[in-house]
């Protein structure tokens, strides 16, 4: 890796579902997105922890979701300008497909002269999200030049596998960012749907199982199908979850024991509270990309 003088910055938004000790570690720049409750507004992560929206939504408490505003972008970038004079920054965000955040950083980056500010759109959401800002923020720390980074995030973006599954489609279906299930809804709320992202950065349907375990399965099998058929070899898996780890666990011990899988890290994070409205609480989710470093 030739080494790179120039600095190097990477911001992504609260969506991405890095783990705190990796966004302090590799100096990753989060963009919080908001949380609207019982009127007020809160920046997710910052203002309000997960529990009080997952309990919120448990109870039946309306809540929604904002994407950060172009000042919000506007004066980190700034400030990231004045303090650091980086050479480039790359702003790294959840699929295009699924929110305007994307939008609302780019309009900022449009503003500010004097640094190169690159737009990504992982295509992705949660930790395939975050895997697509971790490979670039360890390039960066590792002393990679734009051209060696630029082809790390493609390569992290056309090779990450995500795949998620529900307990209650009904927050999916309301929020729209799943329209194709609106056409199942019989059929989502007695089984259970395993949805994966599609190239352009939307929902698809996988396939319907019929009850969590057999999903959790079908989850494993899917990457574990998408790790061998694309040759990928070493990897960094990422399991998330909502307000029960127990069995996002148990996808993690399928993943331990199978011989076929060479992984090299775990990543397992809580999601994001943004998600957990769109998703609801009951949510697993299960992503693999090539090891773009040997150890997080």
């Amino acid at each position: 890796m030739a080494v790179n003088k120039d600095k190097i910055v990477v911001v992504t938004d609260s969506v991405a579902d890095i783990p705190d000790s990796l966004v302090k570690k590799y100096d990753i720049r989060v963009v919080p997105l908001y949380v609207n409750l019982e009127g007020k507004s809160y920046r997710e992560h910052l203002e309000i922890d997960q529990d009080r929206i997952y309990s919120s939504l448990l109870s039946g408490t309306p809540v929604k979701t904002a994407t950060p505003t172009i000042n919000d972008f506007l004066r980190l970038y700034r400030d990231i300008k004045e303090k650091e004079s980086p050479s480039i920054i790359y702003s790294i965000h959840l699929s295009a497909a699924l929110s305007g955040t994307l939008n609302a950083a780019s309009a900022a980056a449009a503003e500010v002269n004097g640094v190169d500010i690159r737009m990504v759109d992982s295509k992705k959401a949660a930790i395939g999200q975050g895997f697509v800002v971790l490979a670039a923020a360890a390039a960066a720390r590792q002393g990679a030049g734009e051209e060696e980074i630029d082809s790390i995030i493609k390569k992290t973006i056309d090779g990450c596998y995500f795949y998620a599954t529900f307990d209650n489609f009904e927050y999916v279906v309301k929020g729209g960012r799943a329209p194709f299930l609106a056409g199942f809804v019989k059929k989502v709320m007695l089984l259970k749907a395993v949805i994966t992202f599609r190239e352009n950065g939307s929902l698809g349907l996988k396939r319907f199982c019929i009850n969590r375990r057999s999903a959790l399965t079908h989850l494993y099998r899917s990457v574990k199908s998408e790790i061998i058929g694309s040759g990928m070899g070493r990897c960094i898996i990422g399991i998330c979850y909502g307000n029960d780890a127990g069995p996002a666990l148990i996808l993690k011990d399928m993943v331990e024991n199978d011989p076929d899988i060479e992984v090299c890290d775990f990543v397992m994070s809580k999601m994001t509270s943004v998600m957990a409205v769109h998703t609801g609480p009951g949510i697993w989710g299960i992503a693999a990309c090539p090891a773009f470093v040997s150890r997080l």
